[in-house]
């Protein structure tokens, strides 16, 4: 075990190879990423592109096994392929056949690129990489005048073993304080759109001018998320809150920023953030300062570390037992359910997705989404150009969640909009990518 642990090319993370044991039925373990040209794709120059970005980011050529105790990474010699992808009558099983393999997907439809990866190699902040460095080569290769301007891991720079670094080893041989970190009791749920299993989910993507939210969270001295979070905690308090409980979104936190890294794979933690009873009856500018106030508390750095580590230890034992894989899977998926069911919902910001400026004019749109698998709703927050985007991913087709939260951001003088359309997520099974 310790080979594929070393060898750089195979080499991932402590955590995420919990990702390797679930399902997406179990948890959201592929995530969606979508960028909308000014021209429509052309399948055989991206097929290209992905070539090539590859040979920028060795480190993605993954394939799965199955061992009797464990999944294990490969490495995968196979070309990748593009496929059509309509994101819901036509779906695909990351890592499968499908995929040659590969624990990524590129698709395409009209004007629209689609990438999706198996969170086990990677989360959104280092999977951006990846898409930035597949857009630059197709822009390239589609004769279009483009240059780097730095930002862009492309053919002009080498890649690093630090690229594919597990994060979490900076904190071996380290102990951590919990010390300050909320003791959060049971939150609110809305059991009846939990595990779901395959069944169907909608997006709603709200978007708006991030200037608006900027200069009004300026004006009350919060951040942005502190207005989108409990706006949206809001919204599902309206329908499914219980008296007495709270609602609570998981949150994840980068670890870059603490522990700067190269590393493109999964380097993050989670924190907890609630909208408390007593905040029904609040001014929403005191809910929002609130909010701000009780991030604070949770964002030392003593408490991130602690939480990164109990984590990753407790995945990377898993992972490293020795006993049979149908077990292991079994166990894999009760520590990720567990862990997800303890809050309401999940947010996370993926920031702002940027291109060199040659390649803008051609790039006119970009978004992600995170599947809800156990949960009810999840909430995906990112940006690009002068517009933020939310998507939100749910289980019913009763859209009062989302309309409040656009209400929400509306009474604070946001001008949001929004579109909705069905969505199916991409398959992932383990077992699937022995077959080949």
């Amino acid at each position: 075990m310790e080979l594929y642990n070393e060898y750089p090319l195979l080499r991932t993370d402590s955590y995420a190879k919990i990702f390797l044991y679930n399902t997406h039925e179990t948890v959201a373990c592929v995530p969606r990423h979508t960028i909308r040209m000014r021209d429509p794709v052309q399948p055989d120059v991206l097929q290209q592109a992905v070539e090539k970005a590859l040979l920028r980011f060795p480190h993605m050529m993954l394939g799965l096994e199955p061992t009797d105790t464990c999944f294990r990474y490969r490495t995968n010699v196979l070309p990748p392929v593009v496929l059509p992808f309509d994101g819901v009558e036509k779906r695909y099983a990351i890592g499968s056949p499908d995929t040659n393999g590969y624990l990524f997907l590129v698709g395409y439809e009209g004007n629209t690129i689609t990438m999706e990866y198996q969170h086990s190699i990677s989360d959104g902040r280092g999977f951006e990489e990846f898409i930035r460095c597949v857009l630059f080569q197709y822009l390239t290769l589609c004769g279009y005048k483009v240059e780097n301007d730095g930002s862009v891991r492309s053919l002009d720079t080498r890649w690093s073993p630090a690229e594919s670094e597990d994060g979490y080893r900076q904190l071996a041989d380290q102990e951590f304080s919990p010390k300050g970190i909320w003791k959060k009791p049971e939150a609110a749920h809305a059991w009846e759109l939990t595990n779901l299993g395959d069944a169907p989910e909608i997006v709603t993507e709200i978007t708006f001018p991030f200037a608006q939210l900027h200069g009004y969270s300026k004006a009350i001295s919060v951040s942005p998320l502190s207005i989108v979070a409990p706006l949206l905690m809001r919204a599902f308090d309206r329908k499914f809150g219980e008296p007495d409980k709270p609602v609570i979104a998981q949150i994840p936190v980068d670890l870059r920023p603490l522990l700067p890294t190269l590393t493109t794979r999964y380097f993050i933690c989670f924190i907890d953030l609630p909208y408390l009873p007593e905040y029904r009856d609040l001014p929403l500018p005191v809910v929002f300062r609130k909010t701000k106030e009780f991030l604070n508390t949770q964002m030392e750095r003593e408490q991130l570390l602690y939480r990164a580590k109990a984590a990753s230890d407790k995945c990377s034992e898993l992972h490293e037992a020795k006993i049979p894989l149908a077990d292991k899977m079994t166990q894999g998926q009760q520590i990720c359910r567990n862990f997800v069911l303890e809050d309401s919902f999940l947010i996370t910001n993926v920031g702002r997705f940027q291109m060199p400026p040659s390649c803008m004019p051609y790039v006119l749109d970009y978004g992600a989404v995170l599947p809800c698998a156990a949960q009810p709703f999840a909430m995906l927050v990112s940006s690009f150009g002068k517009r933020m985007k939310l998507s939100v991913a749910q289980r019913d087709h009763d859209m009062q969640v989302v309309e409040s939260l656009v209400a929400g951001l509306q009474e604070i003088g946001v001008e949001a909009e929004m579109q909705s359309y069905p969505f199916r997520v991409t398959k992932y099974n383990g077992l699937d990518c022995a077959q080949r």
